[in-house]
């Protein structure tokens, strides 16, 4: 071996040294992960006034089609669609025209028919101060009284025509019969109305609002206490309420005021309509919506928040933290929903504690540091 080859082998083996050095210190800084922390519920039991509810269907308590009673040429529309109108309000003027010289025709026909009234009613007095002093026959009589008779009923007629023509002229301007929001028109200025055929527009009543709603067999036998017949539906025990979305109920609490006789052999169900007062119209004619009923008597039942339930393809199931800290998963059986909570009907026992928020940082098996929550959602005791 040369002098080249010994120093180059001395530069080599401390560069070795040196590194093999550096990699025993990286292994030393290495740290443990920190233990995850998540925020934890115990479950407890909660006293709630159940609800059951339905799907419903709204309508108005008046629904009005708006059609002309008579024929004749549209001159003007009175409003414009979607308007909240008062019981009335001119909403359509037809021309008018036709109808007026009707009138004027049927007028002079009854004046006419009075004058003639007025001439045989006078001759029929003549004849009865005659017929006393024997210079008219009791059979000239006769004739003078047939003929009053006669005009009498002319007149009659004739006044009857007019009124009838006065009725044809009113309908020439068509009145909106009840207070409520009108539709678009389907007729333009100039169109020919045709008489009780064309709808012209629709016109319904906002305030209040029916919600109509069914109620299936089975619910009604578990529920018997409170459906067993209309007397008991109806009570202050009983009230409706319209969710608006998943977390806001209509403020308004409904009245059931109609129960049908009779289940619906074709769908197993029963009918039943709730009224509700709507002075901002936030509830239109056939809107879908959840209504529920609230039951008469209180009941136990085990609530947790939603965000802690997680569902996979055997089913839903939440993390349970047990007495070591570390993070169980539990399959779980879930009941109604309310609002944002739902009932466990199977799978977790009271005083278990399971994780409401930080599921996406733990994995079954870990250990965690937990916070109990200090809010419980809010629960208006609506069943979905």
């Amino acid at each position: 071996m040369n002098i080249f080859s010994i120093r180059r082998t001395c530069v080599i083996i401390p560069l070795l040294l040196l590194s093999l050095t550096a990699c025993n210190d990286t292994n030393v800084v290495k740290k443990a992960s920190p233990t995850p922390h998540v925020v934890i519920e115990t479950i407890k039991e909660t006293q709630i006034r159940p609800q059951i509810s339905f799907i419903g269907r709204t309508e108005a308590t008046e629904d009005v089609s708006i059609r002309s009673q008579v024929e004749g040429v549209l001159l003007k529309r009175h409003f414009t669609g979607g308007d909240d109108v008062e019981k009335g309000t001119l909403l359509f003027e037809i021309d008018a025209s036709p109808y007026q010289t009707t009138v004027n025709q049927q007028k002079a026909s009854l004046k006419h028919a009075q004058s003639a009234l007025k001439i045989a009613t006078n001759r029929w007095q003549r004849g009865k101060k005659l017929s006393k002093t024997g210079a008219m026959s009791e059979m000239d009589i006769d004739e003078l009284t047939a003929s009053m008779n006669q005009t009498e009923a002319d007149v009659a007629i004739k006044q009857a025509a007019l009124e009838t023509a006065l009725l044809d002229l009113s309908y020439t301007k068509i009145m909106a019969p009840i207070s409520g929001r009108i539709s678009r028109s389907a007729v333009s200025t100039g169109d020919l109305i045709t008489a009780n055929n064309l709808e012209l527009a629709t016109l319904v009543q906002l305030d209040p609002i029916w919600a109509n709603f069914q109620v299936a067999e089975k619910t009604l036998s578990k529920s018997r206490n409170a459906f067993s017949n209309g007397a008991q539906i109806g009570t202050d025990d009983l009230t409706v309420t319209i969710a608006l979305s998943e977390t806001l109920n209509y403020e308004h609490i409904g009245k059931i005021d109609f129960v049908d006789n009779r289940i619906d052999q074709s769908t197993g169900t029963l009918a039943i309509r709730a009224i509700f007062d709507n002075p901002d119209a936030l509830l239109l004619p056939g809107q879908y919506t959840s209504l529920s009923i609230s039951l008469p008597d209180e009941d136990s039942v085990i609530l947790i928040s939603q965000s802690s339930v997680q569902e996979e393809q055997q089913g839903r199931f939440v993390l349970v933290v047990n007495s070591e800290s570390k993070i169980e998963k539990r399959m779980v059986t879930l009941g109604s929903r309310y609002d944002v909570r739902w009932e466990v009907l199977k799978g977790l026992e009271i005083g278990e504690k399971i994780v409401v928020e930080g599921l996406q940082k733990v994995r079954v098996g870990i250990v965690v540091d937990t916070t109990e929550q200090t809010e419980t959602p809010f629960t208006s005791q609506t069943k979905k």
